[in-house]
């Protein structure tokens, strides 16, 4: 028959210090087995080669981050150059290299004095025809197409030793020759111009050519559409009692630059592929 157990009571407070001692080494055995799972987990040990490429990383790292950095202050920063607002703002253009910019007072009040004003002398045409008369240009055949024209066209061509391409000129020129004829116009009573080319044909087709430049000009100032404002001061001596300042500020382009580009890119008539003279 077996023996039967004989159980001893156990004071209170030695039941509670055991189970706090036995929860304690059960706790102690765990966290001593969990310990390194939980370093290999979260805390990679860093061996030789950690050692001596984890510095460079880090440098590369932080170098590369304040590049980009700089670049990007940069580019927020950066203003356009002078030359990359023109090819923005404004149709290709073979003399784009010739294109600067400088501030101008103007000089125009009613009275002001000019070489170009006045009735005609022959300095005075002189100094006219200085400002536009002068030969076309090539414009290669391949940019037709950024001036919105047609590679269809029997353009005018030059030859191959001279750029093999269309025989053009800078709108500039037009527009000045178109003012210095509306010039003439009214001055044709006062002066013989019957030798200009622009006054060969009947009264009706002269009248037209004026009409034609008018028209022009019209375009060409709404296309532009100057926004400087001009002021206007009190004068009681005026009629009005007015006086218009148009000395006005203007931001304008070098046109003795542009003038000179076109000067020495003009071609001649031996230029020409086919013979337009």
């Amino acid at each position: 028959m077996p023996s039967k157990e004989e159980y001893t009571r156990v004071p209170l407070d030695q039941v509670e210090a055991g189970d706090a001692s036995s929860a304690s080494s059960s706790q102690l055995r765990e966290s001593e087995e969990l310990t390194p799972a939980l370093l290999s987990r979260y805390y990679h040990p860093r061996g030789r080669y950690w050692r001596i490429f984890g510095p460079l990383a880090w440098l590369i790292t932080t170098s590369l981050f304040g590049a980009v950095c700089i670049l990007l202050a940069a580019a927020v920063t950066r203003q356009p150059t002078d030359a990359e607002c023109t090819a923005r703002l404004s149709v290709w253009s073979p003399a784009f290299e010739a294109v600067r910019y400088e501030d101008v007072q103007f000089q125009n009040s009613f009275s002001q004095k000019s070489v170009y004003r006045g009735k005609p002398t022959p300095e005075l045409e002189q100094a006219w025809l200085d400002l536009w008369n002068f030969g076309p240009m090539n414009i290669p055949f391949e940019k037709l197409k950024e001036l919105n024209k047609s590679t269809e066209v029997d353009w005018q061509r030059t030859k191959p030793e001279s750029g093999h391409g269309v025989i053009g000129n800078l709108e500039v020129f037009h527009q000045l020759h178109c003012l210095d004829f509306i010039r003439q116009y009214t001055y044709r009573d006062q002066y013989d111009y019957s030798k200009q080319l622009a006054f060969d044909g009947t009264p009706e087709q002269v009248r037209e050519h004026v009409d034609h430049c008018i028209n022009s000009l019209r375009i060409h100032l709404q296309c532009a559409s100057d926004v400087t404002p001009y002021l206007i001061k009190r004068d009681p001596r005026r009629p009005l009692g007015i006086d218009p300042d148009f000395n006005t500020q203007h931001k304008c382009r070098d046109f003795e630059r542009i003038h000179r580009w076109a000067k020495n890119h003009e071609l001649k008539v031996s230029d020409y592929q086919n013979d337009i003279s």
